[in-house]
Formats: C-alpha cells, sequence, structure tokens
C-alpha cells in the first residue's frame, strides 16, 4: 500500500469517483492545498483525501474524501483509506497541527475515525453548510 500526493493531472479520475458516488464535484481551484491519493495492496488508486491547513492557527480540515467505485472490495477500500489518513494525519501533525476537524456523512466512518485515531465526535446532528461565491 501507498500514498501519493494529488497532482492536478489526478484531477479527471477523481472528477469520476465523484461522479460515480452521487457527490458534488469539486472545482479543481478548490483542490490547491495537500491532498492524497491511496491505493491498494495491488496498487491500484482508491482513494482521495484533502486537508486545508488554517495559517497562523494549529487547526486543519479533512475534506472530500472520495473512493474509487471501480474497487469492489470494501475491505480493500478500507485498508487504502486507513493507510492514506495515517499518512495525512502525520504529515499534519509534523507540520504542528494540533486539531484535525472533520466531516462525514458515513455512521461506520465517523466510528472508525473515533476508535482507530481518537476523534471525537462533537455533534451528530449538525448541519453543514457551504456557499460558493
Amino acid at each position: 500500500m501507498r500514498t501519493r500526493l494529488f497532482k492536478d493531472s489526478d484531477y479527471e479520475m477523481v472528477q469520476k469517483w465523484w461522479v460515480a458516488s452521487g457527490s458534488p464535484v469539486v472545482n479543481l481551484s478548490q483542490l490547491q492545498t495537500i491532498g492524497l491519493i491511496g491505493y491498494t495492496s495491488d496498487n491500484e488508486p482508491a482513494c482521495a483525501l484533502w486537508a486545508y491547513r488554517s495559517k497562523g492557527v494549529g487547526v486543519a480540515f479533512l475534506e472530500h474524501l472520495v473512493t474509487n467505485h471501480k474497487v469492489k472490495s470494501p475491505m480493500q477500500k478500507m485498508k487504502a483509506v486507513q493507510y492514506m489518513m495515517d499518512h495525512m494525519l502525520d504529515i499534519l501533525q509534523q507540520d504542528g497541527y494540533q486539531m484535525i476537524r472533520g466531516t462525514t456523512w458515513c455512521d461506520t466512518l465517523a466510528k472508525i475515525c473515533e476508535k482507530r485515531w481518537g476523534f471525537e465526535i462533537i455533534d451528530d446532528n449538525s448541519i453543514n453548510m457551504s456557499l460558493l461565491v
């Protein structure tokens, strides 16, 4: 298993993943931050994740987690996501971030984040909002 940094040339690939999952497609201009692509043990691209880092404040936000619909094994996907998350959290901690926030609509993923990495589920009734300007 491995990860690598997201490149602009990866955009078409992850765009297809968002479309297949029914998620909103994020504009490439919004991905000009640290992003990772995670791979299965068979070296197939399986997932992607981005972190937005606040300047001058030790808070980072994880966003836009998406998985490759062509990877059929849920276990392969989960292993790739876990490996990618381990790597992303290491990067953020080494960069001095003291709080990492994330949002998910998947109860299973929230429970995994709580158990594996110690995330605290602070509200299970919140409404997430975005405004595109």
